[in-house]
């Protein structure tokens, strides 16, 4: 019997971060008339604990931050998870790309340990079922959306100061993709050719309060999808990048599997932001920075040039592309797919790989009627069918039919 309301715990790992879209989605379903929902911080969360509260609950849901960047939290709580009687359970998955620090095969065997009744991806479903299907779980797509509440549209575009901005993280080397860094460098060094002012800074994320004022104050945004074209159920590929970058390190270096780490996950978001460039290139590293210090162009000769790419198209839309959408920030973007969600030169303004159409790119985006109506056109595709109250929804109705 379909049921109009599920009592329902959300499960996240809850710490400071800088990955906004974590509180998008857990807002989402505390907000959804769909859910009665308690969150759980599985940071502090006890197996024993789990295993009398999981009997109480409709549904199970665990967030992106449960496997996103380590699965030593989910590993004890995935043996109670399987051994629940009534709740059905879902899991979303964060960053679907072969990482050396959190291993895609023993994420999926965790799931599949779990008996997760449904993986919920960023990518294409042909994706997630080429990287999930071990797990014995249905594999639905669930790709992120607008939080209208969070990321509201900003003033006119004159009015704004800044032509093109962006900020965050250089992509990794070891994700097999440099076309984000591309884009970016190529950005910075031309700017002053094209006559356009451009924010483009590595240095931090920002929170989400702060990453939608700066979206309210640029008239446009430059992005590429994310994800990667290597991703596989496995690991061999990354298992051997991962051997080459520990044989390559020199000094003190601090593992991203060692206690140091997991209790650097506690501190408050303004440290970890100084201690960052330090542990980058200073005489004592963390491992998972010391890492950018290697060029792509090394990874990719020596792994990436001679490796088969997947079978599957292993790239998604990602949260900040529906900021920039919710604050009428025009998106200058790589040409993609975009979960099929956004259409090249109509909900953004499209980049070749090659970068040989950029002049022209520049010339469209310089022209401020068709800027805003590609802005406009953006916000009315993602408020009709893709923000997180309708992701909420949907997986309301998987849940459902579980």
């Amino acid at each position: 019997m379909r049921e109009s309301r599920l009592k329902t715990l959300i499960l996240a790992l809850v710490y400071p971060h800088r990955a906004s879209y974590y509180d998008d989605w857990r807002d989402a379903f505390a907000s959804s008339p769909q859910f009665e929902c308690t969150i759980a911080n599985i940071l502090d969360l006890k197996p024993r604990d789990l295993e009398r509260e999981a009997e109480l609950y409709d549904a199970i849901i665990m967030l992106h931050s449960c496997n996103s960047d380590t699965l030593d939290y989910l590993a004890p709580l995935a043996p109670v998870l399987g051994a629940r009687k009534r709740a059905r359970l879902a899991t979303f998955v964060g960053n679907e790309f072969n990482s050396p620090y959190v291993s895609m095969a023993e994420r999926v065997r965790l799931f599949g340990q779990a008996r997760c009744d449904l993986v919920a991806t960023q990518l294409l479903v042909e994706a997630g079922d080429y990287l999930y299907a071990a797990s014995g779980a249905k594999v639905i797509a669930m790709p992120h959306a607008l939080n209208p509440a969070a990321f509201k549209p900003g003033p006119e575009s004159s009015r704004r100061p800044i032509d093109l901005g962006v900020k965050g993280y250089r992509y990794p080397p070891y994700l097999g993709d440099d076309d984000r860094n591309r884009m970016l460098r190529l950005f910075a060094q031309n700017a002053r050719r094209w006559e356009i002012a451009v924010d483009i800074s590595e240095d931090r994320r920002l929170d989400r309060t702060e990453w939608a004022q700066f979206l309210q104050s640029c008239k446009g945004a430059i992005s590429s999808e994310t994800g990667s074209w290597y991703i596989a159920p496995d690991d061999e590929l990354i298992d051997r990048i991962h051997a080459y970058l520990k044989k390559k390190r020199k000094g003190i270096v601090i593992g991203n599997d060692s206690a140091l780490r997991r209790a650097a996950r506690r501190l408050p978001m303004s440290l970890k932001s100084f201690l960052w460039p330090i542990l980058a290139h200073g005489p004592i590293r963390f491992e998972v920075l010391d890492d950018f210090n290697t060029p792509f162009e090394e990874l990719e000769a020596l792994f990436f040039r001679d490796a088969p790419r997947a079978p599957v198209y292993g790239k998604a839309i990602s949260s900040r592309h529906f900021d920039a959408i919710g604050t009428k920030t025009c998106q200058v973007m790589l040409h993609g797919r975009y979960n099929d969600i956004l259409t090249a030169d109509e909900h953004y303004i499209a980049v070749d790989p090659g970068f040989g159409d950029v002049d022209e790119a520049i010339r469209r985006f310089k022209d401020p009627e068709l800027r805003e109506d590609i802005a406009e056109a953006a916000y009315r595709r993602a408020m009709a069918g893709h923000t997180y109250a309708h992701r909420a929804r949907t997986m309301f109705d998987h849940l459902n039919a579980c």
